[in-house]
């Protein structure tokens, strides 16, 4: 079950301004200053150095580098070759003999706009745009700092520049947002053409100003008949505009699927850099079923401990034991289209997911939220979609 590929997702958490919705680790900066963006990627790539032969194999060969991604906070923030010293020195540690999926996140405004070509220039290949909504309505009530002209603006301008893939996310069940409202940003969206589609409900994280605003009843968000109707126009109308959901939520054109978010949903290795970043580690004598470590939120501390060649996690590495593997294993599993595969979970745990969740894939069945089909494999069914959270509790 050893994996000698490895995907490395890339922290940057400035944000010209932090969204009321967000509890990522990011810290608000209207304009960043250019000796603390050479700080900071001088910090990343020291955090490279000194976590990259954890990925390597019993020879001392380092593994293959498969996909790399640029996330946040606001990755386009930094200036392009601030971002094509990050993308040339994981190239370096981590070698490939094909081109690798290189994602960056944008949002839509004009300096991140004009430097799309600079992007592409140092190495990126497709862009994740953050539009959210195109309606202006929706995008004040989410706390966005754009509005929808300059998301159109912005998606032409990935065009123009030459990506080969463009993804865009969408938000639903937002404050104030009406059915009619979403089936309007999917014209929008289905208009431009994207190969990619990503559509996330609206989550209330708590500490975040939105949860404060909902503990007072001060946010009118959609009833839940209505969150599983937009829920449902999702997937129809991507599904008729020749989009597969090869995920809970994501759909993609065939061939655009997302190398680097599919690494996660099938525990495959990933090197996590920068402030609050999580890795998966590969699996080894030690750590038979992998490990997972996090680092530290807080910028300045992350920055302090690189500098005293200090390790920045948040705490010890967590080695997965069996049970806790078999249970991410199969909840995982059952967010892809092709489910919770028998065979394949037996070559890894020994028997089938029956012998251990049994009783709960019975109740779920029952109930009408996963299909059990060819055999003993598993599939959400689509009420088991609708309610999915409530299935991967069963087996966590």
């Amino acid at each position: 079950m050893r994996d000698s590929s490895v995907g490395v997702y890339v922290h940057v958490p400035f944000c010209e301004r932090v969204c009321p919705y967000c509890d990522f680790a990011v810290i608000g900066v209207p304009e960043l200053p250019p000796a603390q963006e050479t700080r900071y990627v001088d910090a990343l790539l020291r955090e490279l150095d000194s976590r990259s032969p954890v990925y390597r194999d019993p020879d001392g060969s380092a593994h293959r580098l498969a996909s790399i991604y640029l996330g946040g906070g606001t990755p386009a923030l930094l200036t392009p070759e601030s971002l094509g010293r990050i993308v040339e020195a994981i190239r370096a540690v981590f070698p490939s003999d094909v081109p690798v999926e290189t994602t960056l996140e944008v949002n839509p405004s004009t300096l991140e706009r004009d430097r799309l070509p600079g992007f592409r220039a140092v190495g990126v290949n497709r862009v994740s745009v953050g539009v959210q909504s195109f309606d202006d309505g929706v995008l004040k009530r989410l706390g966005r700092a754009h509005q929808a002209e300059e998301a159109h603006l912005t998606l032409a301008a990935c065009r123009a520049a030459g990506f080969q893939a463009i993804s865009l996310d969408l938000i639903f069940a937002a404050p104030g947002q009406r059915l009619a409202d979403l089936e309007a940003d999917l014209r929008s969206a289905l208009a431009f053409g994207p190969e990619h589609v990503s559509t996330y409900e609206l989550t209330i994280e708590s500490g975040t100003p939105f949860a404060l605003a909902a503990s007072r009843g001060q946010l009118p968000l959609p009833d839940e008949a209505e969150a599983i109707a937009m829920l449902e126009t999702l997937e129809d109308r991507l599904r008729a505009g020749g989009f597969v959901r090869y995920e809970i939520s994501n759909y993609a054109h065939p061939g655009f699927q997302a190398v680097h978010n599919r690494r996660y949903w099938e525990r495959q290795p990933v090197l996590g850099l920068g402030v609050g970043a999580f890795s998966t580690e590969p699996r080894s004598a030690a750590a038979p079923f992998g490990a997972r470590r996090s680092n530290v939120r807080d910028l300045r501390t992350y920055i302090d401990r690189i500098a005293q060649r200090l390790p920045p996690a948040a705490g010890p590495t967590e080695v997965f034991d069996a049970a806790t593997a078999r249970g991410e294993a199969a909840f995982l599993a059952l967010r892809g289209s092709r489910g919770l595969l028998a065979a394949e979970f037996e070559g890894e745990f020994g028997q089938p997911p029956r012998a251990f969740f049994g009783p709960a894939i019975d109740r779920l069945v029952e109930a009408g939220l996963l299909d059990e089909v060819e055999g003993e494999n598993l599939r959400l069914s689509a009420r088991g979609r609708l309610l999915a959270d409530s299935v991967f509790a069963e087996f966590v």
